[in-house]
């Protein structure tokens, strides 16, 4: 019985000891660090003008937009997590991008990212490589060094050549 009791008292007291620290200095690992906004370009005329965009995380769809024409479309992310978006129009591909909103803390603040795509219209995409067209086209993280959220263009550049075979 006594050893129940020390372990629920032990267990309690790392519970509110992570909890303390992560409530220093008055900040949280949880506050929005990131306003990230985009667009789909050059969509067929004669299809819907709408698309949907799904914001996940962990596996799960947390939010979802409806944009119509060619509105951009905008989330705002919270530090230090790893979100995925998926730009969703039928008789096209799903489009992908990853979000890595993993910061320091001395880069506390609101930063922003506006990105630009195409979709890949499903005819086209049967003559294209099925397996990369299901990778993320992108890849968006905090670039320490030039002290803001980019995306890596090596990663991206790598995904079309494996997508068209160039």
């Amino acid at each position: 019985m006594k050893n129940t009791a020390r372990k629920i008292v032990l267990t309690l007291l790392s519970t509110l000891f992570i909890i303390g620290s992560s409530f220093a200095n008055g900040r949280t690992t949880d506050t929005s660090c990131l306003q990230l906004s985009g667009k789909v370009l050059k969509l067929k005329t004669n299809s819907s003008n709408s698309y949907t965009v799904a914001l996940m995380r962990d596996h799960k769809v947390i939010e979802t937009k409806i944009i119509k024409g060619n509105r951009e479309f905008k989330f705002n992310l919270k530090k230090n997590k790893f979100y995925t978006i998926q730009i969703l129009k039928e008789g096209y591909v799903p489009r992908t991008v990853s979000i890595d909103t993993k910061l320091d803390e001395e880069h506390d603040g609101l930063y922003s990212f506006e990105f630009d795509t195409e979709l890949i219209d499903e005819v086209e995409a049967q003559k294209l490589n099925k397996e990369a067209l299901e990778m993320p086209i992108a890849h968006i993280y905090f670039n320490p060094k030039k002290r803001w959220f980019t995306h890596n263009e090596a990663y991206t550049q790598e995904v079309k050549k494996n997508i068209y075979g160039k």
